[in-house]
């Protein structure tokens, strides 16, 4: 009864995806292996562009449709050993741990938008959304700052959202400073 309590505490009712807790709960020790195992990881925060309409015009049952059919595109996109979390909303983020470069954070983000860029059919129509993702990269001799590393990657979703949408925009380095870069 206990583990099943946690169970429910740790997953996102609509979607079966981790919770915020489970992600700040989890994401200390990604960053403990990452620096341990001196292999980089990243946070990608995405949010979904489109979705307030698709919400307003559909209805929340099928707005609740698209999440689930988001969280479950996203999953089937990355490893099995990364991680995806629903935070609120339209809001998803994804841990990559083990990446053979920095590098391979972009690509996975890049994969992840071409699958959510694809149409996806509710009960009453087939509609399509975009996603502004927002990429940061942890390596091994950065500060384990998690409030720190998820700020940067929602910073730079913003700067995606903010130069058009449906695209990705990489979170300096955190020995960087604070010029974002976009791709």
């Amino acid at each position: 009864r206990t583990a099943e309590l946690h169970a429910m505490a740790m997953s996102d009712t609509l979607t079966g995806l981790p919770n915020r807790r489970a992600l700040m709960h989890m994401l200390p020790q990604a960053l403990k292996r990452a620096v341990r195992l001196r292999r980089s990881c990243a946070v990608l925060f995405l949010d979904l562009d489109g979705f307030k309409a698709i919400n307003d015009s559909y209805g929340h049952e099928e707005g609740d449709e698209l999440l689930q059919q988001v969280g479950g595109r996203i999953s089937t996109t990355v490893r099995k050993t990364d991680m995806v979390a629903r935070l609120a909303g339209d809001e998803f983020v994804v841990v990559l741990e083990m990446l053979p470069t920095p590098d391979d954070a972009e690509t996975t983000a890049h994969k992840i938008l071409l699958q959510l860029r694809l149409p996806f059919a509710l009960s009453s129509d087939v509609v399509t959304v975009g996603a502004s993702i927002g990429v940061a990269v942890f390596l091994p001799g950065d500060p384990a700052d998690i409030a720190a590393l998820l700020a940067r990657a929602d910073q730079a979703m913003y700067k995606a959202k903010a130069e058009g949408k449906n695209s990705i925009s990489l979170a300096p380095l955190a020995r960087e400073g604070h010029a974002l870069e976009t791709v």
